[in-house]
């Protein structure tokens, strides 16, 4: 008899998968930061998921913004996507990122690592996180060398 067992990490007694999640706002060029998770996460045999939280107040129908087109970008790559409304983005992000285990992080370039600033807090609050960060022009780099 061969008994296979299946290596999961645990958490809270929870089996979780290794994850890189891509974290995008409500923009049309968001699929670039996609397309690059999609790379990281086939050179590294990961899944992938997508996450993108929306300040409440901004609350609207999905066809009013670029999150329908992102979810089809997502889709087509076999990728769930996420969207949280809440006024706390930070915070629902990194929840989040706690709950899932993920072991990579995938983002756009902030405009200034300051506190506040959505990659900073992240950043610190998972200092051993790797985060891969996409600019405009699809330049990718560690946020080490940022």
């Amino acid at each position: 008899m061969i008994l296979v067992i299946k290596q999961r990490n645990q958490v809270n007694g929870m089996g979780l998968e290794k994850l890189i999640l891509v974290c995008v706002t409500d923009q049309k060029n968001c699929a670039r930061l996609i397309k690059a998770g999609d790379t990281l996460a086939k050179s590294l045999a990961m899944k992938m998921k997508i996450l993108s939280v929306q300040p409440s107040k901004e609350v609207q129908k999905l066809e009013d913004t670029y999150l329908e087109y992102l979810f089809n970008v997502c889709k087509s790559m076999n990728a769930e996507m996420k969207v949280y409304w809440g006024e706390d983005v930070n915070r629902i992000a990194i929840d989040y990122i706690r709950h899932e285990c993920i072991r990579q992080l995938v983002v756009g370039e902030p405009e200034k690592m300051e506190p506040g600033n959505f990659v900073y807090e992240v950043h610190q609050a998972f200092p051993d996180l790797p985060i891969l960060v996409v600019d405009r022009l699809n330049n990718h780099r560690n946020l080490s060398s940022f």
